[in-house]
């Protein structure tokens, strides 16, 4: 590709539910704590995409939180749910109407870590004509990668000309650009194990096991622990804060109880607990402290949950061993509630706080006849 060529734009598909997965994998964090969303995102930018455009759907107030700071537009799928030939037309709908020059496409999803950004680069380099083959203007090139069973397969991330365009605009369904990519005037280029994309649990213990990466083996040790205790933690959490009955949230079981929602709040507070912990040398309740206002359904809970977990593991992939290990002072004014090494306060006034109350909404569930979820293998509901 030319240096005078035009630039592709790149389309980053997140929209989707993580059904399988049980939690956003868009938020999933790799050893450097970048949550995928955010590291596929800065790929694209990387490989020279503009404008890059990430498509939001479920979740999105968490998306968006995790791409804060990177030039990226953010286009919001409402009918996410139908299948991601809507993400994509909703990104190339934005595109045509607000760049109608744009010649072609790189097509991504932030759920296959095996991606890197010389591989997005290979992909325009070779679409782009002349670095390959000398054909004038943008053509079709998919990721080439062996499939579950071993048979060849024609996938995204793919770069797709304007040509593409009318048959992008007519997907249905969850297809996506699969059809396209199989026909014979397709190039390719080789992606090593790209069909190892993250949709079930398996899925993420596989790739947490083989991950390893310059950033992981320079992160603070003590951050490394806390990283893997709280992924698990993560997932459960979010569980409940799913089934949150959002006729009931005025409930409380005992009169020195919190009503639902209260309880539902505080809990969802606690990815943001952990960064100021991180940030912060110490907490004072004499002083103001901004809080996020209470969320009106079980999916805002959800959203402000996740968030907040974003900004926390992202301040774990800063601090180092010396300051998990320096004194956390939690104090009222002048009273001095407590002062322990940080990393204890992450324990028990962050992690083992939040396990307590979720134990609290259980009970909660319980009274209210909501099946409880599996935290720690299934629970009676779930047999």
């Amino acid at each position: 590709m030319t240096s005078s060529a035009p630039v592709a734009a790149g389309i980053l598909l997140a929209a989707g539910g993580s059904r399988r997965l049980g939690s956003p994998k868009q938020l999933l964090a790799g050893p450097d704590t970048v949550p995928l969303v955010r590291r596929a995102a800065q790929q694209l930018l990387e490989a020279g995409c503009s404008p890059v455009v990430v498509v939001t759907g479920a979740n999105a107030t968490a998306v968006t939180e995790a791409l804060r700071g990177l030039p990226v537009v953010c286009c919001h799928n409402a009918a996410w749910a139908e299948g991601m030939s809507r993400s994509i037309q909703c990104a190339l709908t934005w595109l045509t109407e607000s760049i109608p020059t744009t010649a072609a496409v790189l097509i991504a999803a932030c759920d296959m870590p095996s991606v890197t950004t010389a591989h997005l680069q290979a992909l325009l380099a070779r679409a782009g004509g002349d670095a390959y083959d000398g054909r004038a203007g943008w053509h079709r090139v998919a990721s080439a990668y062996a499939g579950a069973a071993g048979e060849p397969v024609h996938g995204i991330p793919a770069v797709l000309p304007r040509t593409d365009f009318p048959a992008l605009l007519a997907l249905t369904g969850d297809q996506g650009a699969r059809a396209i990519l199989t026909t014979p005037d397709t190039a390719s280029v080789a992606l090593a194990d790209g069909r190892f994309d993250l949709d079930t649990p398996a899925d993420v213990m596989r790739w947490r096991a083989v991950t390893s990466s310059s950033t992981h083996q320079t992160m603070s040790a003590i951050a490394k622990l806390v990283l893997a205790d709280l992924a698990q933690e993560i997932t459960a959490t979010r569980r409940m804060l799913e089934r949150i009955p959002e006729a009931h949230f005025d409930y409380t079981p005992h009169p020195k109880s919190w009503p639902l929602n209260k309880l539902a709040h505080h809990l969802a507070e606690f990815g943001d607990f952990g960064a100021i912990t991180i940030t912060q040398d110490a907490l004072d309740f004499s002083q103001p402290m901004p809080r996020p206002p209470m969320p009106e359904t079980a999916e805002g809970f959800v959203a402000m949950f996740d968030a907040g977990m974003v900004r926390f593991q992202a301040a774990l992939a800063e601090i180092t061993d010396e300051g998990m290990q320096a004194h956390w002072t939690m104090r009222n004014g002048e009273t001095v509630i407590m002062s322990l090494p940080r990393m204890a306060v992450l324990r028990g006034m962050v992690m083992n706080h939040m396990i307590h109350h979720r134990a609290q909404l259980t009970m909660y569930y319980r009274m209210l006849d909501v099946p409880v979820p599996g935290l720690y293998g299934p629970s009676a509901d779930d047999k």
